[in-house]
């Protein structure tokens, strides 16, 4: 099986179709230009399934330098990691 680590807007784009937390880092205009770009980049890794357990830990890697493997986000941040089906 396949895996990938997603950062945290992906995760709640996966998770609830939320993207809330754009708001915080960019303009109106760009936040649609991000929403459809995640939702774009999502869509070629679908279906995935979480492979995380926030309980123990397993499959969170809490301070990643590696780039979110659907919208290619550079920033530094905790990763989650989901399985292809």
């Amino acid at each position: 099986m396949e895996s990938f680590w997603l950062c945290q807007t992906c995760l709640f784009a996966v998770a609830y179709d939320d993207f809330s937390a754009l708001s915080l880092y960019y303009t109106d205009e760009k936040v649609e230009q991000r929403m459809a770009g995640v939702r774009a980049c999502v869509r070629e890794l679908m279906p995935l399934s979480a492979d995380f357990d926030s309980e123990t830990g397993l499959g969170i890697n809490d301070f990643s330098t590696s780039p979110c493997d659907a919208c290619h986000c550079s920033l530094h941040g905790t990763r989650h990691r989901f399985t292809r089906l």
